[in-house]
């Protein structure tokens, strides 16, 4: 049901495959009230929309649209043909109070109805609620999970986390929810905490929530729509959002910018982001007709939306999502204060940053300082010819390496020189990527590096006539082959760069299979997503090498999927 096919911390990329199509997630399903269609089905694909969201409720309690919707299915109700999520009515309880119907009916409404996912009528939990209270209210809500996970049937059934402001409250939920086969989990209760503007208290009960999900499956963050914080939620793990925000601030026009959120009243100038209608002022949008002028308006909020969506999404893709969640956090007072809640997590965060990112990073501030690889990296080398403006003192060696390549900041490095290949460098980078001594063991014989006569850049590092490692350019750094995982496994001590995988299984990866996460029985702690790691049998018998697709606490909170990308098993090379 969901892909993930590329990582940036605790965010990623990916697929959620439905009956009706995929969603390429992140993404923003903009809701859809069939009552009130401010913009029509075709401009919402026109802004982005991959899929929607509509209120069961609402449809079940309006007799015309219920018939219709019975008929002819929720897709040809709102003339939609991609993936559709109900909301079950919790929402219109935190606003009216309760409301008449019962968990089960409006669970077979959205089978009925034919809904790719359909969510579970569970408790509202208001952040005002007490512990005792809480609780009560969150065992009400796990008693509905189970009941509806037990006769979902055929439709991807959502599991909202309640738990109000009680952290470990919502670390349960996750828990217990996670035990379940739901497909995807919504943080629900947050509305009122986005609109209070305490993204603080949102940020630790998203990470809450995280630390007690099953991380294989989505999380869909209830009522979150609008874009200056969606680049948070992402970094935070978050894959989906809703919110009918692009309709409703356009109903009292509000403009809706990554940076904040504007009256048209108070604008003299309509910013560059206004694309909805090309060439208009703020002036002639002012002249229209409240109508026109609505519509115009939520198709800018929406189109911003997506706009930041994809810039999202290219950031994963670059390794660029710290800076561009940083820029986003320093627009609004109440998002700085996110920072703290950050640093206050940044171990547990740690645990899911890369090894290396393809991108060098960037400093935009004093808060960057909390990033682990400024954090654990700065003034760690006690010498060095390098005096480096984030890390301090690096040997000159490393200055082509993972994060010390210079990159835009060539000219600011004190002692940048660009080095030649000798025993001395390839041993520095194997030391500082491997640790100390492992330079030594790769060289310790008749060593010959392998230079490329056109870039002059090294290659290949051979030892006795072996081929023990080459080097990634891009990153400055060694990739293991056949004689370097032998001597990695034979002069280290377990679980260092382990990767121990069931007997069962062994011989498929010692085929050149790649590592499945389900078949690992034990992990090095200290190996991090994109690490060079070794793979082994349970009596540590070394079948295979190759590259970490994620890291230990993934495996901990049960991804699935493949582990390790295997470079070659160990037999491929006996046999030839």
């Amino acid at each position: 049901m969901f892909e993930i096919n590329k990582r940036d911390g605790l965010a990623r990329l990916g697929k959620i495959k439905t009956k009706h199509g995929v969603l390429d997630t992140p993404t923003l399903l903009p809701v859809v009230n069939p009552k009130i269609m401010t913009l029509s089905m075709e401009e919402l694909a026109e802004c982005g929309a991959q899929g929607i969201i509509t209120n069961s409720y609402i449809i079940y309690k309006n007799p015309k649209l219920k018939e219709v919707a019975e008929d002819k299915g929720v897709h040809g109700l709102v003339n939609w043909s991609g993936p559709i999520m109900t909301d079950s009515g919790t929402f219109q309880s935190h606003v009216y109070g309760e409301i008449e119907m019962k968990p089960e009916e409006i669970l077979d409404f959205q089978k009925k109805i034919k809904v790719d996912i359909g969510t579970v009528l569970d408790v509202f939990c208001e952040p005002e609620t007490r512990f005792e209270d809480a609780k009560k209210e969150l065992e009400e809500t796990q008693k509905r999970i189970e009941a509806a996970d037990a006769n979902k049937e055929n439709i991807f059934l959502a599991a909202p986390i309640q738990g109000g402001r009680h952290l470990d409250l919502r670390t349960k939920a996750a828990e217990m929810a996670s035990r379940t086969k739901a497909e995807i989990f919504p943080i629900g209760g947050v509305v009122p905490l986005m609109e209070r503007n305490n993204f603080k208290l949102l940020s630790e009960v998203i990470l809450a929530s995280k630390k007690g999900l099953d991380i294989s499956r989505p999380v869909h963050l209830f009522g979150c729509g609008h874009p200056m914080v969606f680049a948070l939620a992402a970094f935070l793990g978050c894959d989906v959002f809703d919110s009918a925000s692009y309709a409703k601030f356009a109903s009292r026009d509000s403009l809706m910018f990554t940076w904040g959120t504007r009256n048209l009243d108070e604008l003299e100038e309509l910013p560059s982001e206004f694309s909805a209608f090309p060439g208009m002022t703020a002036t002639e949008l002012k002249k229209l007709d409240k109508k026109e002028r609505q519509k115009i308006i939520a198709k800018h909020n929406l189109m911003t939306s997506f706009a930041e969506i994809r810039r999202i999404k290219q950031a994963i893709h670059d390794g660029l999502l710290w800076e561009l969640v940083e820029s986003r956090l320093r627009s609004s007072p109440a998002l700085m204060k996110v920072f703290e809640v950050i640093e206050n997590n940044i171990d547990w965060i740690g645990k899911f940053e890369p090894a290396y990112r393809y991108k060098t990073p960037i400093k935009s501030g004093e808060k960057s300082n909390i990033r682990p690889i400024f954090s654990n990296l700065s003034n760690s080398f006690e010498y060095g010819e390098m005096l480096h403006p984030y890390f301090g003192k690096v040997p000159n060696h490393l200055s082509e390496t993972y994060p010390f390549h210079p990159g835009l900041l060539q000219d600011d490095i004190e002692g940048f020189k660009m080095q030649e290949w000798d025993i001395a460098r390839v041993r520095s980078i194997l030391d500082y990527q491997f640790g100390k001594g492992t330079g030594k063991i790769f060289t310790d014989g008749e060593t010959e590096l392998v230079i490329s006569r056109k870039t002059r850049r090294l290659r290949n590092l051979l030892l006795d006539g072996e081929h023990v490692a080459s080097l990634s350019h891009r990153r400055g750094m060694f990739i293991l082959q056949k004689k370097g995982a032998e001597l990695l496994h034979e002069h280290s001590e377990k679980p260092a760069y382990r990767i121990v995988v069931t007997s069962e299984t062994a011989e498929f990866n010692r085929k050149g299979k790649s590592v499945f996460c389900k078949f690992i029985e034990h992990i090095d702690s200290k190996l991090k997503c994109l690490d060079e790691c070794i793979v082994v049998t349970p009596n540590d018998e070394l079948i295979a090498f190759g590259k970490l697709m994620i890291g230990p606490k993934e495996i901990e909170l049960n991804q699935q999927g493949m582990a390790v990308r295997v470079r070659s098993g160990i037999d491929d090379f006996n046999k030839s």
